[in-house]
């Protein structure tokens, strides 16, 4: 069997439930000596008034031995000085390892004593601390109580490093309670620039302890490892045993969750070493909250030999009798699940009661982040134990408890994110489904609808929420108090980036205005309009519903329509709501043109980390006439591939034809040779590396023609999207186009050069130069239009400038095109951007996704000539978090876009030649195909016209020729001059390939040109 699969941070990695650190000493001592705690209690004696003579028995009450007698002589103190509630605070502190319920009460009495006495800072203290023990505990509405009361007294306070703590407080209960993440790590980020560099030590420990782990459940694992290391850093600068334990354990499961991603069988060893010295630590520290986690790590990487197998039980039956007691029930949880799924393979009778105990247990607590777990492993358990089909009903349901926990993420970022840390269990139960379908445990129809309702589930979910929603849904109207407070964030916002822009600015000034410009982008986001949200058509999983049914009984897909648990409800959210309709295969067949094939594909993997099967990877092709699905390389082969022939691409000399030739044949050649003959259109849909894949330059044959000769090509998000596009009404071919084209910003800019890795998008658009064909491209641009129903509007310079883009009527809107640079911040991607001129004082230039969403587009197509329009930080699921993404959430059809930096020269050649064939009337993606055939038949390399692609509708037409009668003419000659065309392309073909069998072609020496 293997390692398991690794779980959310959150369950059992480095909680929020700490605490310790917020009243953290800065050094602490090494060893547990009675003296020293003797002394601890004369000081105390000697000055009652000093809390840090207090703080003095945590500092020194290091193991069991110690804490006892620290307990005993806190204890007498308080029955001394009952004034003096800093010691009732430290009693806690000293309770908490091993008494979570005595710690309890300690902080409670504290905290009243606190309140009585006006002290700020002690009932903030004493607050954070009584809410992280209820927390662990699973009592959260009080604990919720004591979140309010914290912020209210810290705000009061004016104190910033009660605000920092309060800041920290409120991120915790939203994370613990697996709630809206996206927000915690804003609060947390928000707390970090006030803590940063001067807050004391225990402060920063308990941030850093905080932002960690949401970093982690939120999928950015570099953060969260940034977090943990600067975290073991002060651990050991400040001697705190207990701080180290926790971080050990936090990086050895840190590391474990990244194999979720690259699964590696090997790398188990490394990772059992890393889990045992966590124990190891936890156990010097005499801390029973590390020594959970860690047993349970350990037994999760432990093998199936009898040895192990056994050491596996007896470290689970530690942690599930450790955890019992601790009173903590999360950890009871994790500990149930890895057992259940341990024990699957060998006593399945146990493992079911395994997990319906901690089913059960997680359904009292409510936390829809343990539920998702607990129904992954109920999944889990069901395919090693239960026929296949039952199991695949299983795992439909784990996916219902997933898009509950997906609802509770309040802004389309966190669910995002959230929601890539879940993609596995998509890919895997959409491979097992057609798995099913190969072995006749299921009918082979079946199996595709099913296989491919779940990959429905799992693609670009946010933006077809919005894009649903923004037409189902009224708009949010804000108040004229929120739109003014937002104007007035906006405009700081733009001021802060237009200083950022300085080249000379000081490193110092620079990272301080970065501070400042992530608060602002906190406070925009916060201040959005309520989101109008679609909600999923599944079932809210519950404990009951389980065990009314029969333990015989098949698993049952998911409940209808309309049936969904909303958590939200109940807390009387004002986010509106209206059900989410997705395609289903057959309807999907259905509303393919006959020449039309949809490529679905599935980037998954064979094997999990674990050696379990994890479905594989596939490939769906769906048509007019019927679906068939092909198997394709995993996702950790195709990576490397992917790769490769980019690379071999940029080297511009037909190197890449090989590459290309291996990819088509293990991505399409199947699935091609089964398509019906007037197919002549592919819908593609990617996934996982297969988003950076320029499918265009993939051939049949190394010395073949590239698919672009013998297929119209477009990308389209989902099915589901193809469809949301397909049933609004069609636009009429007429109307205005907007031109933008070389912006220019007044700036005497040098040549270009690297930004740093501080500066970012900012520093690289500092540096970008003129585009001067970029300018002879917005002429070209405009002339084919002429004669068009399609009045083009040419802004060129200063003109084209952001506040001309805003300000322009979108009503008529048929094509937008901007010929100009564009920036993209991978690791923020919401500061991605077009560079335009600005055009108003207000207005810094970057025409930035948040602003390119509220364009209002409607069904136009933008065509990006700039650099990496359609590329972006991937998330699993959701897809390229690109610029030509934020069009299509403002309304846009189709966009066409650039996966890497184009030359000025030929980016302009190639629009050229597309802005020719769209004028004649053609498609989106017939016109492209059209302009890429001429530019490969005229020798070009690939480099220059495979990485452009039409994303959206491809059959979206936005031009009528204004003449009526021409285009009857037009296609009679057209038709009657393809022959001696297509002759005309053959004998290019024959000199091209003759040239470079001669050596000839492009010269490589040749002026590359500046890129866009």
């Amino acid at each position: 069997m293997g390692m398991r699969r690794p779980r959310m941070g959150g369950l059992g990695g480095f909680t929020f439930s700490v605490g310790l650190a917020l009243c953290a000493p800065a050094r602490a001592a090494a060893s547990a000596e009675p003296s020293a705690l003797a002394r601890c209690e004369e000081s105390f004696d000697a000055h009652p008034e000093d809390s840090e003579a207090a703080m003095c028995f945590f500092r020194n009450a290091r193991g069991q031995e110690a804490r006892d007698e620290a307990r005993r002589r806190l204890q007498g103190l308080i029955a001394r000085h009952p004034d003096r509630p800093w010691l009732t605070l430290v009693l806690g502190h000293v309770e908490l390892p091993s008494e979570p319920a005595l710690a309890e009460a300690s902080y409670r009495r504290a905290a009243l004593a606190f309140r009585s006495q006006g002290d700020a800072e002690g009932e903030v203290m004493a607050g954070i601390n009584l809410r992280n023990a209820l927390g662990m505990r699973g009592q959260t509405e009080e604990a919720h109580q004591w979140v309010l009361r914290v912020g209210e007294v810290a705000r009061a306070s004016g104190d910033p490093w009660l605000e920092v703590r309060a800041l920290i407080l409120e991120a915790a209960e939203l994370s613990d309670l697996g709630q809206d993440l996206g927000r915690a790590w804003r609060l947390l980020k928000r707390a970090e620039g006030l803590a940063f560099p001067d807050g004391p030590d225990g402060l920063k420990k308990q941030l850093l302890g905080s932002l960690a782990p949401v970093s982690a459940n939120l999928g950015r694992f570099d953060d969260a490892q940034d977090a943990y290391t600067r975290l073991a850093e002060l651990a050991e600068r400040t001697k705190d045993a207990g701080t180290e334990a926790r971080v050990r354990f936090a990086l050895a499961n840190l590391a474990w969750r990244r194999q979720d991603a690259r699964p590696d069988p090997g790398a188990r060893a490394a990772l059992l070493r890393l889990a045992r010295e966590a124990l190891e630590a936890a156990r010097h520290a005499g801390s029973k909250v590390s020594e959970t986690m860690s047993l349970r790590l350990v037994a999760e990487l432990l093998g199936d030999g009898p040895g192990e197998r056994d050491e596996a039980e007896d470290a689970l039956g530690r942690c599930i009798d450790l955890a019992r007691e601790t009173r903590l029930p999360e950890r009871r949880i994790a500990c149930l699940w890895t057992r259940a799924e341990r024990r699957a393979a060998v006593d399945a009778d146990a493992a079911w009661r395994d997990v319906d105990e901690a089913l059960s247990l997680a359904a009292e607590h409510d936390n829809p982040l343990y539920l998702a777990s607990v129904w992954r492993t109920r999944a889990a358990v069901a395919f090693r134990t239960r026929p296949l089909p039952e199991a695949l009903g299983h795992a439909e349901r784990a996916l219902d408890a997933v898009e509950v926990l997906r609802q509770w993420q309040r802004d389309a970022s966190s669910q995002a994110e959230l929601f890539s840390n879940w993609a596995s269990d998509y890919h895997r139960l959409a491979g097992r489904t057609l798995e099913a379908g190969e072995a006749s445990a299921l009918p082979p129809r079946e199996a595709l609808e099913r296989a491919f309702a779940v990959s429905e589930r799992l693609r670009a979910r946010t933006l077809f929420e919005s894009l649903v929603a923004s037409r189902a849904l009224p708009t949010q109207e804000e108040t004229p108090e929120q739109r003014r407070a937002r104007d007035s964030v906006l405009r700081d916002l733009s001021a802060t980036q237009r200083r950022l822009l300085d080249p000379a600015l000081s490193a110092s000034e620079r990272t301080r205005l970065l501070g400042e410009l992530q608060e602002l982008e906190r406070r925009e986001r916060d201040l959005r309009p309520a989101t109008r949200r679609m909600a999923p058509a599944f079932a809210s999983p519950s404990v009951m519903e389980h065990e009314q049914r029969s333990e015989t009984q098949r698993a049952e897909p998911p409940l209808a329509p309309g049936s969904v648990t909303d958590p939200r409800q109940a807390q009387g959210s004002p986010v509106q709501r209206a059900e989410l309709p997705f395609a289903s295969l057959a309807a999907t067949e259905q509303s393919l043109g006959e020449e039309e094939a949809l490529l679905v594909f599935l980037a998954g993997t064979d094997h999990d980390v674990q050696g379990e099967r994890a479905g594989g990877a596939w490939v769906l092709a769906v048509t007019r006439e019927g679906t068939r699905a092909y198997r394709i390389p995993e996702r950790a082969r195709l990576r490397p591939a992917v790769a490769l022939l980019s690379g071999l691409i940029e080297r511009r000399d037909g190197s890449e034809s090989g590459a290309a030739a291996a990819l088509y044949s293990q991505l399409l050649a199947p699935a091609l040779r089964d398509l019906p003959s007037k197919v002549s259109r592919l819908l593609l849909v990617p996934d996982g590396p297969l988003h950076d894949l320029p499918f265009a330059a993939l051939r049949e044959h190394a010395d073949g023609p590239p698919l672009m000769a013998r297929y119209e090509l477009a990308r389209v998000p989902s099915a589901s999207l193809l469809h949301h596009w397909r049933a609004q009404p069609a636009q009429p071919p007429e109307g205005e186009a907007l031109v933008l084209a070389d912006p220019d910003r007044g700036e005497a800019l040098q040549g270009p050069k690297v930004a740093s890795a501080r500066g970012g998008v900012f520093l690289e658009t500092a540096s970008l130069g003129a585009l001067p064909e970029a300018r002879r491209e917005g002429r070209t641009v405009s002339e084919s239009l002429e004669d068009t129903a399609v009045k083009p509007r040419l802004l060129m310079g200063a003109e084209a400038s952001e506040h001309a883009l805003k300000a322009s009527r979108w009503d008529a809107m048929r094509i937008l095109h901007v010929a100009a640079h564009a920036v993209v911040d991978v690791e923020s991607p919401e500061r991605s951007a077009l560079v335009l001129a600005p055009g108003a004082a207000g207005e810094d230039g970057l025409l930035q996704p948040r602003e390119i969403a509220e364009l209002r587009l409607r069904d136009a197509l933008v065509v990006l000539s700039s650099c990496r329009g359609a590329s972006g930080a991937l998330l699993a699921g959701e897809g390229v978090l690109s610029l030509a993404r934020a069009f299509f959430e403002s309304g846009a059809r189709a966009v066409v876009a650039s996966l890497w930096p184009l030359r000025d020269a030929e980016a302009a050649e190639l629009l050229e030649r597309y802005y020719r064939h769209l004028a004649r009337g053609q498609g989106a993606a017939a016109a492209l195909r059209e302009a890429q055939r001429e530019a490969w038949e005229d020798g070009e390399p690939a480099a220059m016209w495979a990485g452009l692609g039409v994303m959206g509708d491809a059959a979206l037409v936005p031009v009528r020729p204004a003449d009526r009668g021409a285009p009857s003419g037009l296609g009679l000659a057209v038709g009657a001059g393809s022959v001696a065309l297509g002759l005309f392309g053959l004998g290019l073909y024959v000199r091209r390939k003759r040239r470079e069998r001669a050596g000839g072609g492009v010269n490589p020496e040749q002026a590359a040109g500046r890129a866009r």
